[in-house]
């Protein structure tokens, strides 16, 4: 079959037979380059609606563009005289300015997921501990076949949107940076200093919130909200670095002097401020391992344990728990059993929680005590204990009350 392309559009040139590719090819782009212009040259426009001559004139122009820019540089760079409007593969994205805020809120959210995760874990473990028992007390009677007032210890609900939106930090906001007492040796980031935002109208519209009060969640809700740390939440928390943070806060946003009702040696109430600012630091008391774990001998029993210091999370849901058991008529006060569970890490260099819940249900007394008084040297906060002068003229010990003018300094006025 002949490669000799057909002449549609004769001309007065003899075809060179013979001819290479290359030759070809150069002698097509003349001709198509021909024929192109004769065309707009000698088009009859006169009937053609002016938005079609429009339209003929601007594609006129564009290939004479392209083809001045093929002759000129061989080929066509501009984008607008290509023939699609394809993105440049080397156009860079705009650099975004609060990228770091960004990551920081993504970080956060993802840590609220890992913390509702534990939580629906703890249920988990809970109700086994409740269906094990009960076939214990009843092994006539199969785990299936548990009757309907079983009760449930943890109810798994939904964490509100509305709530977990509320608690996210602002990291645009003015700031301060205070000291931990712990000095972060209990935290996976090891951080001694926590960034703490100042507090502000908003923050005052939760706390005079009457439900977000009631149910107590207006306090975890103002520091996740404050603490300009990502890694770094409330339920992580110990109690003593919560205080402190709790009291920066207030002395910030209120001012430093806190009124109190104390009672005389004579147990006669009398009004008196403290200025929050002069309460002692008190720094951990013990050095954990590189873990943040502690160790101690079990007196009794010779048992190795490692042991952690309970959170604020893990107090609230042992807390939660022992209210679940309350409203189902447990008799048994089982709190020292849950936090013996919570704190305790590794026996004899195991870790694994079911071992260790059975060594906690089988401590011998003076074990679990020995245990609970060395937990209670190790403190790291602020010493709430506080000596005030009476009106008589004499002084009173006692433990600083953090009552209702505490975040609500005008309550009562």
């Amino acid at each position: 079959m002949s490669d000799i392309k057909p002449n549609v559009f004769p001309n007065n040139q003899p075809q060179k037979p013979n001819l290479t590719e290359a030759e070809k090819l150069a002698a097509y782009e003349v001709e198509k380059s021909q024929v192109v212009f004769t065309i707009y040259l000698s088009q009859n426009f006169e009937d053609t609606p002016d938005s079609h001559l429009t339209a003929v004139e601007l594609m006129r122009a564009r290939t004479e563009a392209q083809l001045n820019m093929k002759n000129q540089v061989g080929v066509v760079k501009q984008p607008e005289l290509a023939e699609k409007n394809i993105k440049s593969v080397y156009q860079q994205p705009n650099k975004d300015v609060n990228s770091e805020q960004i990551k920081a809120k993504d970080e956060q959210l993802k840590k609220n997921i890992e913390l509702t995760v534990n939580y629906y874990k703890l249920s988990e473990e809970v109700m086994f501990r409740n269906k094990e028992y009960y076939q214990k007390e009843n092994m006539q009677q199969p785990i299936q076949s548990l009757p309907s007032q079983t009760p449930t210890m943890v109810t798994q609900q939904p964490i509100d949107p509305f709530i977990l939106e509320l608690s996210q930090p602002n990291y645009n906001a003015p700031f301060d940076v205070i000291s931990l007492p712990s000095k972060g040796k209990l935290y996976r980031n090891k951080k001694s200093t926590v960034r703490l935002a100042y507090m502000t109208t908003s923050d005052e519209n939760i706390l005079t919130s009457p439900n977000l009060v009631k149910d107590g969640s207006f306090l975890e809700i103002l520091i996740n909200r404050k603490m300009l740390e990502g890694d770094l939440r409330y339920r992580d928390l110990l109690p003593g670095d919560r205080n402190a943070i709790m009291l920066w806060l207030r002395a910030t946003a209120y001012g430093e002097i806190y009124p109190v009702t104390i009672f005389d040696e004579n147990d006669v109430p009398f009004e008196t401020e403290i200025n929050l600012n002069e309460l002692k630091t008190i720094e951990l008391t013990h050095e954990p391992d590189n873990e943040g774990l502690f160790y101690f001998n079990m007196p009794l029993s010779g048992a190795h344990i490692r042991f952690k210091l309970l959170t604020c999370g893990d107090i609230d849901e042992i807390e939660n728990i022992l209210e679940k058991e309350k409203e189902s008529q447990i008799p048994i006060n089982n709190s020292n059993t849950y936090k013996l569970e919570k704190m305790i890490v590794e026996v004899n260099g195991d870790r694994n929680r079911t071992m260790i819940r059975d060594f906690v249900n089988y401590m011998r007394i003076a074990d679990s005590k020995a245990f609970n008084s060395f937990v209670s040297t190790i403190d790291a906060g602020v010493d709430l204990n506080i000596e005030v002068g009476t009106p008589g003229g004499g002084s009173v010990k006692t433990f600083l009350p953090l009552n209702l003018r505490f975040f609500w300094p005008d309550f009562g006025v």
